[in-house]
């Protein structure tokens, strides 16, 4: 049985948070078409998971999919880089406090560390695009082409505790 639905523009889950309307909705259309069962294990795991007593770490779900959880002091804007991934989509979801992210879709930014293979990361120069916010009430995806800058304080620093579904992208 299928955990997610799409309808219209928006994805339907029995996950009690909503999807961010900055998410591209064509790139996740075409991906669940491909990969449903990725996603539905992402949602499955969002669903019946008590996300607040989560170990801080790495939880493997199957050979696609994978929740990391963290928590940390939210930073000031320029001390959050951009940063983009090429081997996993990200689902960030704060299970509590609350951030903004960065959003851009600048193609040609300054990179300020190279792609690591090992750590499915590139870090970029850049200060522009939008900003989002994020607290528990949403959740945001960001496919390879997103290149996406989390963590910056709203207002003065404070705690976060987040989960970031990794959903290989291919």
């Amino acid at each position: 049985m299928n955990s997610i639905s799409i309808k219209g523009n928006s994805i339907q889950s029995p996950f009690q948070a909503k999807p961010d309307e900055s998410i591209n909705m064509e790139q996740f259309k075409a991906h669940y078409k491909k990969f449903p069962e990725r996603w539905n294990t992402t949602f499955k795991f969002l669903t019946e998971t008590d996300l607040k007593s989560l170990p801080i770490g790495r939880i493997d779900l199957s050979d696609d999919v994978y929740a990391a959880v963290s928590e940390y002091e939210t930073k000031n804007p320029e001390d959050a880089k951009f940063e983009s991934h090429q081997k996993y989509i990200d689902l960030q979801y704060l299970i509590s406090g609350e951030e903004q992210i960065g959003l851009t879709n600048e193609k040609s930014m300054p990179v300020n560390q190279a792609y690591s293979e090992e750590k499915d990361i590139t870090f970029y120069n850049y200060s522009g695009g939008k900003l989002l916010t994020a607290d528990p009430s949403r959740y945001f995806i960001f496919f390879p082409s997103d290149k996406h800058r989390p963590c910056i304080k709203i207002g003065e620093k404070g705690m976060v505790k987040k989960v970031v579904m990794k959903i290989k992208s291919d």
